[in-house]
């Protein structure tokens, strides 16, 4: 990978917003600069995995692939939740099947049969002959779990950060939205876009496309000129903007309070791919991977109320529209990422949170300086 190509990706990660330019083509397809990002990022910080809920009973267990690493949450019969590796000590092979499930005794490799505990231990190997092996050794490998929120993110690294520190200046932004009243949660179908996981997330937490893009969906409720930037730098960022219409008016009823934070929505972006909208009325989330340099898997999903969610609804109807609507922009932009005779642009005050996102990208893998910890007036009307 020529140098050059690092040098601009690193120099233009680490501007403010007044000096900002959109990020270097190339390192939205770049092989090396992908796998540079599945080590430094999605190796190396904590990255949302499911709802706390989904794993509730003994045995419940959620797996899923982390960047191209098999991972699987589960909740041991001693009640614990666990992050374990989800590949067989063996020869590889993955050993629950991906997606939510329920472990009725013991892990088993659908391969040779070796068998695990549900804390990872390695209980048995079959015909093993005079070949003994130290059991102990073979154990699966255990990752740093933390719930947030009723949400569960996983650290693979062994020197992982407190999560807590992650998200210490956003948490008391939301104790007006009362989130603990959503106790239930709901996880609609994985998409899979042909897009980098970086243009998905840049375009996940900027308002700026709204009245072009979604001009007859969201701008309808959320109109571009109501947005603003609340808070953040490069390890969490706000932004919110005025509801329109209905929205506004059920806020105000349910919570029995003109207070002007119901009736608003907040954006709450934790990088490296958690991107969540909350409102008096909902915890709405989607959550981007990479899978490969030009593909992402995009996952909607959220909290509620109430347990039973009707996903053939005028809500979700609502969703699956803007949700098409970006997947169709998305793979567009890719595809000028290809250009070679071509360069972005200057960054407009709107996308300040994609400045965010892109110091972040610059810490993490070039060790760049980030800007000071900034705070909006729009901040009062969020915090208590």
């Amino acid at each position: 990978m020529p140098q050059t190509l690092l040098k601009a990706y690193r120099d233009n990660a680490q501007t403010p917003i007044e000096e900002a330019l959109c990020l270097p083509f190339d390192v939205y397809h770049d092989e090396t600069i992908h796998q540079l990002e599945i080590q430094q990022i999605f190796q190396n910080d904590w990255v949302f995995a499911c709802a706390a809920d989904k794993l509730k009973s003994p045995g419940d267990y959620f797996a899923f692939d982390l960047a191209g690493e098999q991972v699987v949450l589960l909740r041991s019969k001693s009640n614990d939740l666990l992050a374990l590796s989800n590949i067989c000590r063996h020869r590889g092979t993955p050993l629950l099947d991906l997606g939510f499930g329920q472990l009725q005794k013991n892990i088993v490799c659908p391969y040779h049969a070796w068998t695990y505990a549900d804390n990872g231990e390695l209980l048995g190997v079959p015909f093993e002959g005079n070949c003994k092996l130290a059991k102990e050794q073979h154990s699966l490998p255990h990752f740093q779990l933390h719930e947030w929120r009723g949400l569960l993110f996983v650290n693979l690294s062994s020197q992982a950060q407190s999560f807590a520190h992650k998200v210490a200046k956003i948490d008391p932004f939301l104790e007006k939205f009362e989130l603990e009243r959503f106790q239930h949660s709901y996880q609609t179908t994985t998409e899979h876009w042909q897009s980098n996981w970086k243009l998905a997330v840049e375009n996940a937490i900027e308002s700026y496309h709204l009245f072009k893009v979604h001009k007859e969906t969201l701008e309808k409720v959320t109109p571009t000129k109501s947005a603003y930037y609340v808070a953040g730098d490069a390890h969490s960022s706000l932004s919110g903007g005025e509801m329109k219409g209905a929205q506004s008016t059920l806020s105000k009823w349910f919570s029995g309070s003109n207070d002007e934070a119901y009736n608003q929505y907040l954006l709450v972006f934790l990088p490296p791919s958690f991107i969540a909208i909350i409102s008096y009325e909902g915890f709405d989330w989607i959550h981007i991977l990479p899978q490969g340099n030009q593909q992402c898997s995009v996952t909607p999903g959220g909290l509620s109320k109430s347990p039973a969610k009707n996903f053939k609804s005028a809500e979700f109807q609502f969703s699956d529209a803007f949700m098409l609507e970006d997947k169709v922009l998305c793979e567009r932009l890719q595809r000028g990422m290809l250009s070679t005779k071509s360069q972005g642009g200057k960054l407009v005050d709107m996308e300040k949170i994609i400045v965010d996102f892109h110091q972040y990208l610059g810490h993490k893998l070039f060790d760049t300086s980030v800007s000071d910890y900034c705070e909006t007036q729009k901040a009062a009307i969020f915090l208590k």
